[in-house]
């Protein structure tokens, strides 16, 4: 089968590469859209996350299933599924107090990471469970839509975790796909003022069409100030400081970490959802002097993406700003790459 495989930073070379053979409890799928996520540009630009020559990236992707393993129950060749393979040591301090999804091994084993992804004409998902690591697709989503619930899945699970409440003013820093699936979702959980800051005039656009209340340049010079305007001004014991009840951190660049406890009121909540691809630096005394709750959130929940793209709460087809074939794939993660682009989808 053709793959997209990973050679070294800033290389993606499509190569022919063993299709996968499905064992009794696994699932093939014959890819159908698979998306480029912000984790896969980074292992493209910088070789992040311990990347090796011959990784094929790919987690969040819609496929057909062409072989059903015989032990596989539930599922049925030509149905469409997204999911994920999976291994978790059972042994670890997380494993031993059901909280997996913290195994210190669970990437040794992922798929689009330590196992062959979707950026590939065919995916394997091993162990499969159906609702547990195999999720059904609705008939009512399109290949794209179905594509993005697993990014979706991680700002429900963001959203989730930070626990907005009807009339809060919400702060999301960052308009790229994570940051306005936030948007979406928030307004489709509570009854809140959402405020976007965002550097690209075309992402800034877009959070405005998906629902964001307003937009602020983060190129100002003044975007501290700004924010606190749009918050309403507040003070914590040593000085000023924004009102945001929740702020959601989805961009990861560096000044950004210092901007989310400013941005946040005292007692609010900020939610770590970016992954920074240098190291940051803030005034974390900030966090004691303001009482914040500083949450990171790593996961997804794809099947809370896949329930509100069925019921039409989130919309993404606008989110989709470049269609790239596989055979174009390291042009893809080139274009990607760019600050205007908000999600690419390999056909």
């Amino acid at each position: 089968m053709k793959a997209a495989v990973y050679q070294r930073p800033g290389l993606i070379e499509v190569q022919d590469v063993p299709t996968p053979q499905p064992g009794p409890r696994d699932v093939l799928l014959r890819t159908r859209a698979v998306g480029i996520c912000g984790s896969d540009l980074h292992v493209y630009r910088k070789g992040l996350y311990g990347a090796t020559t011959g990784w094929i990236m790919g987690h969040e992707f819609c496929g057909e299933a062409v072989e059903v393993g015989e032990e596989v129950r539930g599922a049925s060749v030509g149905e469409r599924y997204t999911g994920f393979s999976v291994e978790f040591c059972g042994q670890c301090y997380w494993c031993q107090r059901n909280q997996q999804r913290l195994c210190p091994h669970l990437f040794e084993h992922y798929t689009g990471y330590g196992e062959p992804g979707a950026m590939a004409e065919y995916v394997l998902i091993r162990q499969a469970q159906l609702d547990q690591n195999l999720f059904a697709i609705p008939a009512s989503l399109s290949d794209e839509a179905a594509a993005l619930a697993e990014p979706l899945g991680t700002a429900a699970y963001s959203v989730r975790r930070a626990k907005p409440q009807d009339g809060d003013t919400v702060v999301v820093i960052g308009g790229g796909m994570i940051g306005n699936l936030i948007v979406q979702t928030v307004k489709a959980t509570v009854d809140a003022k959402v405020i976007v800051t965002e550097v690209s005039p075309e992402r800034a656009e877009l959070a405005l069409r998906v629902g964001a209340d307003e937009v602020i340049d983060a190129r100002r010079p003044d975007l501290i100030d700004a924010v606190r305007a749009a918050t309403g001004r507040g003070r914590y014991m040593f000085g000023d400081s924004g009102m945001a009840d929740v702020v959601f951190n989805a961009a990861a660049a560096p000044p950004t970490y210092a901007q989310s406890l400013d941005f946040v009121r005292s007692r609010g909540t900020v939610v770590l959802v970016g992954l920074s691809e240098e190291p940051a630096t803030a005034d974390f005394s900030l966090i004691a002097y303001k009482d914040i709750r500083l949450i990171g959130a790593i996961g997804s929940s794809i099947s809370s993406g896949i329930e509100l793209l069925e019921q039409g709460r989130v919309q993404v087809d606008a989110l989709v700003t470049n269609r790239i074939p596989l055979s174009e794939a390291n042009s893809a993660f080139h274009q990607a790459a760019d600050p205007t682009s908000i999600k690419g989808v390999p056909p």
